[in-house]
């Protein structure tokens, strides 16, 4: 049984926009953006015909390639899982996909049985749950993959500016500082608007914190910041900031295991921005608090005890039955009917707490468009 930790956002901007101002919006609703990737996908046979770009596209040839390894519609619910594939490294602790295996082949393959002279894609998968009825998305994290909610906004713009046949759009090749890149605007569309716009896609993570207020009364009491951190535990060549703690009682001069536990209690007092954007990492960087040890917290002037930030963050869990096919699949990688399948058991409680207005979101994860 592996377990996914499933953590919440909103898109709150999402459509057709003037530049540079927020006074305009030609609003795309998040069924319409889905329903046309789930039709694009259709089209495409293996992996890599799922890259929206290639290097000769002007502007892309630095980008990180990701891939759509999977989109499926739940009919009776209207709502998605989508499955990304980003591409990274030369398979050193990572699995990959054959370039050209079809859509519907879930083999993976690691370092020591990929097939001679076969092109394999290395990479991380990341799990989205869209459910348009609430106009909310959550990211599904397991130990195996990762949550990286701006790099799947960057995929939904690169698909509507590049591919998506929603509306009409004008594609150009302009000069910028650093070269040759592609600019691509859509003209507006509402009776007697005139000029282009271009596209936008924000999201927010959701969480217990309900105003600027909270957060300000928050950060006026802390007084340390709590990281909690596994190490590699050396004998030699200590370069990095674990030197700082050889001569300290509670680490033990003896090294018995692989890795080591630390505790690390730092003097602070953030603004309520600043405490803000740490919210905002949190979940992707610590796995929502669900990774045993590892964590982040803080102390309070005049309270006892540490206060975790998991504490604040909406989000669940989604246990997944590692058993498949009569064999046990422990590869930590889901397709996306397993995913459907595991949601049937947990996803009324798992939306109960949209059911009424407790949650809001947090600060902003954004895509800035070029003009």
């Amino acid at each position: 049984m592996s377990v996914g930790i499933v953590t919440f956002h909103k898109h709150t901007q999402l459509g057709f926009y003037r530049y540079g101002h927020d006074d305009y919006c030609e609003p795309l609703e998040m069924d319409a953006l889905l329903s046309s990737l789930h039709v694009w996908f259709q089209d495409r046979v293996s992996l890599e015909d799922t890259l929206l770009w290639d290097d000769e596209t002007p502007g892309y040839s630095h980008r990180k390639k990701v891939y759509l390894k999977s989109i499926e519609k739940d009919e009776e619910t209207g709502e998605y899982i989508l499955v990304l594939w980003r591409a990274v490294g030369s398979g050193d602790g990572v699995y990959g996909i054959k370039a050209d295996a079809r859509l519907d082949d879930n083999t993976l393959y690691d370092a020591n049985n990929a097939a001679d002279g076969a092109r394999v894609i290395w990479g991380e998968a990341s799990y989205y749950w869209f459910i348009p009825s609430k106009n909310l998305f959550a990211s599904i994290r397991f130990s195996n993959s990762i949550a990286d909610t701006n790099l799947m906004n960057l995929f939904f713009r690169d698909f509507v500016c590049l591919h998506a046949d929603i509306r009409e759009k004008r594609r150009e090749v302009k000069e910028g500082k650093t070269g040759a890149y592609t600019s691509v605007s859509f003209p507006a569309q509402q009776a007697g608007e005139t000029g282009n716009l271009w596209f936008r896609i924000y999201s927010k993570q959701y969480t217990k914190l309900t105003t600027r207020a909270d957060l300000g009364a928050i950060a006026r009491d802390i007084t340390h910041f709590v990281k909690r951190e596994v190490i590699a535990a050396r004998e030699v060549d200590q370069s990095d900031w674990t030197r700082f703690f050889g001569r300290l009682p509670f680490v033990s001069a003896e090294i018995t295991k692989d890795t080591r536990k630390v505790e690390i209690n730092i003097e602070a007092k953030p603004t309520a921005e600043e405490l803000q954007q740490i919210f905002e990492q949190y979940a992707e960087d610590y796995n929502g608090g669900l990774d045993g040890w590892r964590n982040l917290g803080f102390r309070k002037e005049g309270v006892g005890g540490i206060c975790w930030l998991n504490s604040f963050v909406v989000k669940n869990v989604l246990p997944i039955d590692d058993t498949t096919g009569g064999g046990v699949d422990d590869t930590g990688h889901y397709t996306a009917q397993r995913l459907f399948t595991a949601l049937q058991f947990k996803r009324d409680g798992l939306l109960a707490p949209f059911g009424v207005a407790v949650a809001e979101a947090a600060a902003p994860q954004a895509v800035r468009e070029l003009p």
